[in-house]
């Protein structure tokens, strides 16, 4: 399969601590990129829904938050009642 990517994605699986102003427990990074990241959830999102998102890495005092528009969404292929989606970032104008 051809790579799309237009910039390379780091893996780092870590657990949200907030998904759309609620607790984000139980929904995790996946992997990200200046450009955007993929998430799995135990809720379902629709190409084009806004979400913001926030997480702490290990050793860091203040968590990285983003938002974006969701692009896909597939179910997980590993973990039933659970789906992954690609989200693009909005950048400041």
């Amino acid at each position: 399969m051809e790579e799309r990517r237009r910039v390379p994605r780091t893996i780092e699986l870590l657990e949200l601590k907030e998904l759309n102003h609620q607790p984000g427990a139980g929904n995790f990074l996946l992997d990200h990129s200046p450009l955007g990241a993929k998430l799995e959830t135990r809720q379902s999102f629709a190409p084009g829904d806004c979400l913001d998102f926030s997480y702490l890495r290990p050793g860091e005092e203040k968590a990285t938050s983003h938002w974006g528009k969701v692009i896909w969404v597939l179910p997980s292929p590993d973990k039933p009642g659970y789906y992954r989606m690609g989200v693009e970032f909005f950048r400041n104008l």
